[in-house]
This record gives structure tokens, sequence and C-alpha cells, in this order.
């Protein structure tokens, strides 16, 4: 076993939360904030980044940019966090409204704003870094960092395979957790809490090979981490029987993988039929709001039978994510509970815990009090 570098105080203390956790991560890392296949056609979105309320859309170039959801005009929200938006960006409060990188181009009484109609690039709004690795859209508030590319590492390429053929949103639901955002995240690293929290859920899913070498852990890079629970070998045969009527999607593979991106994003799948991807955003020291989107990829060649059966097996998806995470809600709240007494480090497991020490080592990059 080891101790947690990580101290139960960094767990409720707000001005951890607010000096620390909020300038020194969120502010500092590429954070993800939306799929690229949720700005199409025009539409927006709104999501918080650390302190920031953030707003992304197309540009013209059809890279995603990211703006300060300030109007430039009277300082107005713009739009409210949480949500995908159609048309135009447009101030609610005087109707300005802005082209897709940024400039107001529509301004009611424009007669009296001489300036903004002379040099309208000089009222753009706010501007921040904004990459996409496929269908993954990442938002960086600090001007300086590296590339999205580098911070990614390993999980850079896994992102672009993933997004081969991703075409909607399955399934889709926010709710706010009464505890840290570590605590979920630390929660969803490790299974060691599975017999006694997923007992009706997790431990009766079907497909898992329950050998003795599964999970595997790998911590190709210093931030972040992926495992690999292998598929039952007998199962896979019997869903191959029924793939020649649910046809083939882009990346077949024949086990279960979860995946960390630093700080808070995971991504789940079962053989790449969908994804299951989660933004675990830090609202409050003690409240977390869970954004999870389940995603399909296009299948081809399949029949309407097919169609029918793929279709059964995500509303079954669907029913069992929420269950999992009603689960997972209600054991992180009791953590939190405990966390506000607590004075003792945690203690990890060797193992069975190495994803969690993995990701304290990460956070304790960035935030560890000076």
């Amino acid at each position: 076993m080891t101790l947690s570098p990580v101290l139960p105080d960094w767990y409720r203390s707000k001005a951890h939360f607010e000096d620390q956790e909020r300038t020194a991560i969120f502010h500092q890392c590429w954070i993800f904030a939306c799929l690229n296949l949720e700005l199409a056609d025009g539409k927006h979105v709104c999501c918080v980044i650390g302190d920031k309320s953030v707003v992304l859309q197309g540009g013209k170039d059809g890279k995603p940019r990211a703006y300060l959801n300030v109007c430039s005009h009277r300082q107005a929200q713009l739009c409210e966090p949480g949500g995908t938006n159609s048309g135009p960006l447009r101030c609610p409060y005087h109707g300005w409204v802005y082209d897709r990188d940024g400039v107001p181009v529509g301004i009611p009484q424009k007669h009296a704003f001489a300036q903004v109609i002379e040099a309208p690039q000089q009222f753009r709004l706010t501007e921040f870094a904004c990459e996409s690795a496929g269908e993954f859209v990442f938002v960086r508030l600090s001007s300086e960092g590296p590339a999205l590319s580098e911070y990614l590492g390993s999980q850079f390429g896994f992102l672009l395979k993933t997004s081969q053929g991703m075409t909607r949103v399955l399934d889709e639901f926010r709710k706010d957790v009464q505890a840290n955002w570590k605590v979920l995240i630390e929660n969803s690293l490790e299974g060691y809490h599975v017999p006694a929290v997923h007992a009706g859920s997790f431990m009766q899913i079907d497909g898992m090979d329950r050998a003795e070498v599964a999970p595997q852990f790998y911590f190709p890079d210093e931030l972040h981490s992926h495992l690999e629970h292998a598929a039952d070998a007998d199962w896979i045969q019997r869903f191959a029987r029924m793939e020649s009527k649910i046809g083939q999607w882009p990346w077949r593979f024949e086990h279960y993988t979860h995946r960390h991106i630093f700080p808070n994003l995971t991504i789940t799948s079962f053989m790449g039929y969908s994804f299951h991807v989660q933004r675990f955003e830090p609202t409050q020291v003690d409240c977390t709001t869970v954004h999870s989107r389940t995603v399909g990829v296009e299948l081809c060649n399949g029949t309407a039978a097919g169609a029918k059966m793929i279709e059964h097996i995500h509303a079954d998806g669907h029913a069992f994510t929420r269950k999992v995470f009603d689960e997972d809600a209600g054991i992180c709240r009791k953590v939190q509970a405990g966390l506000k007494q607590a004075t003792r480090s945690p203690v990890l497991g060797v193992g069975i815990e190495d994803r969690v020490s993995h990701f304290h080592r990460a956070y304790s990059k960035f935030a560890v009090d000076r």
C-alpha cells in the first residue's frame, strides 16, 4: 500500500478549490468542452470551464472556436451554460449578433455605434485557445501552453480512432453530485468498489472475462491512463453471429476500455459500437456536475432486423449507464461526507488502485499548495 500525496483538506477547502484547482488546473490544462458534431449546422454550445463561462461554435474555416460568454456591448451573458443552441450567436439584451468568428455583424440602430461599424474586428468576443482531436473539442484558458496533441500524448490517437464514424448523441443527461470532482474521478479509476457498490449492475454484466488477468492498466502518459478488460471468448463467438445483421462499424475491438484524460474527461466503450463520454465539471468544492453522453457510430451493411437489435442493445446500455451512475453518485456522496471529517491521507492499494495513484501524482504536479 501507499499513502496518497493528496490531503483530505483538498477535497473540502474552498480556498484550495479556487486558488489551486481552478487556477492551476482548469486554466492551464486542455479541458474537454464538447463534440464537433454538436457544433454542426451553425449550432453553438455553452459550458463552464474553471471559473469561466465559454461559448463554442464552428469558425468560418470549419475549426471550432471558443469565446468568453460575454457580449462586447454591455457585458450581458450571451447564452445559458449547459445547452446546445441553434442559429447565430445573439445577445438576449440588445440583440447584437456575432458571426462564426466572434465579430459583431448585426447591431440594432447601428448609427449609434459608428466606431463598431467602422472597425468591427476590434470588438470581437474574447477568444480562448481551442483545438480538436477528431470529434473531441478542447479549450485552454491560459494563453500559453503545449499544443493539444502534445498534451494528450497517446490519447490523441485514441480520440482520432474513436471519432471515426461518430454520428450522433444517442443518450444524454446532466446531474449534480454532492461530492468534490476528484472523488468522482477516483471512483471511475478503480474497480475495487464494484463488488460492494455494483453487485446488481457491473457484477452481472454479460460478456466480461472473469479471468484473473483482467483488467490490464496502462500508463503511457504522465497525466492520462486507461484500462482494457477482455471480453469473454465464448460471448464474442455468440455476438459474432449477430454481426451479419447488425453490420460493421469503423473500429471494432474485443474488450471494454476505460480512458481517463486529465483532469476531468472519461471515455468508455465495449467493442466500439458506441462510446460513453463523461465530463466532470467542478461547480463547487463539494458539488460536481456530470455531463454524460452516449455517442453512436455509423453501422454499415446491416439489416432491418439488425437495426432493431442494436436499438435494443443501446436502450439496455442507456438504462445500465443510468443505474451505475446512480449507484456511484450515492457512494460518492458518502465519501464526501467522510472527507469533511478526515484527518489522515488516503491509503491506496498496490495494483488494484494504481490508476488512482497515477491520478494523484498528476494532480500533485499542478495543485500542490506552495
